[in-house]
């Protein structure tokens, strides 16, 4: 009897044991849009954790600051979002909420994809009268493949940043979907190459 509450004190024990980070720790992600969700789930496959705040039937120009968004950002390692100001009516609400000091402008845990890739359409000259701009230019990054391959290299830099135990593995999912997603190019360009005019 005494031996088996041993056994059962010292399992007890084992179970209370601290778990290295390296083996537990997932990298949390916001992802503004779904498409970045997907795209950091490609990237970051196990080691991350990704939530996305719309979805495809949302228009993200139009998305209240909820405090289930608060709750979520504030929570996240990294925050990928289209940028270039389509987020603009509640993204830095959430910001201000959640005060979230790991994923602030100018650190590794904050990713605007227009940042990254050529915008289009940049005005200078701006008003009311020409409805639905954007100052910064196009914010619809997603919609060019090739923008793709630039988001997807920044991000895999990201994650290795925030999470540099798994260097390797971003790298060698990166490089993956790299050429995945290259070779998909390729099939659509040929698909679409009687559209050129």
């Amino acid at each position: 009897m005494k031996s088996l509450l041993v056994a059962t004190l010292i399992a007890g024990l084992a179970l209370l044991a601290p778990v290295p980070a390296s083996a537990s720790a997932q990298v949390s992600v916001f992802a503004c849009e779904p498409e970045w969700a997907s795209l950091a789930e490609e990237i970051g496959g196990e080691m991350v954790e990704t939530f996305a705040a719309t979805n495809a039937r949302q228009d993200p120009h139009y998305i209240r600051a909820r405090p289930s968004l608060v709750a979520k950002m504030r929570k996240a390692d990294l925050v990928v979002c289209s940028g270039g100001g389509l987020e603009a009516g509640w993204l830095p609400q959430l910001f201000q909420k959640a005060g979230n000091a790991k994923a602030q402008p100018g650190g590794n845990g904050y990713l605007m994809a227009a940042d990254v890739v050529p915008v289009l359409e940049k005005s200078a000259a701006l008003d009311r009268s020409m409805g639905d701009v954007h100052p910064e230019g196009n914010p619809h990054v997603h919609l060019n493949p090739h923008n793709i391959l630039l988001v997807a290299k920044e991000l895999s830099s990201r994650l290795k940043a925030l999470d540099p135990a798994n260097t390797a593995y971003y790298q060698k999912r990166y490089e993956e979907f790299s050429r995945h997603w290259q070779q998909a190019i390729g099939r659509w360009e040929n698909q679409a190459a009687g559209l050129k005019g």
